[in-house]
């Protein structure tokens, strides 16, 4: 009996199930990365569903760049005085850098989108 106590214990509570459960619903996952490059620059990807779409590079640094929104339908970051927008429409996301359409990627039957931390690059180490 002691040994059936302490594994109900160690198993916790179950998660609550997801608010689409039971639900027919496809929903993409969008990361934003940025990486620094050469003269005060950095290049902005989006990776959707694992895949890598570069954006193009602007005049900033990782430190000027943030998540401005992160919502169901729409996501935007900031990088210097960039602005990249993401959103969703019928089977793809529509990506614009400052109000010009630039890419659409294509993201299947998703109707929604969730949106990784921006997580700041690792600084380059001197030797």
């Amino acid at each position: 009996m002691r040994q059936l106590l302490v594994l109900l214990v160690a198993c916790g509570s179950a998660r609550p199930p997801s608010p689409l459960a039971g639900m027919d619903v496809s929903v993409s996952t969008v990361e934003w990365r940025i990486e620094p490059t050469d003269g005060g620059h950095v290049d902005v990807k989006l990776v959707v569903d694992g895949m890598v779409n570069p954006l193009g590079s602007v005049a900033a640094t990782p430190e000027t760049c943030a998540i401005r929104s992160a919502a169901a339908k729409v996501t935007e970051m900031l990088c210097g005085d960039a602005s990249f927008l993401a959103t969703v429409e019928p089977g793809e996301l529509v990506v614009k850098r400052d109000d010009r359409e630039t890419r659409r990627i294509p993201i299947g039957p998703s109707v929604a989108i969730t949106v990784a931390p921006y997580r700041m690059p690792a600084s380059p180490t001197s030797p």
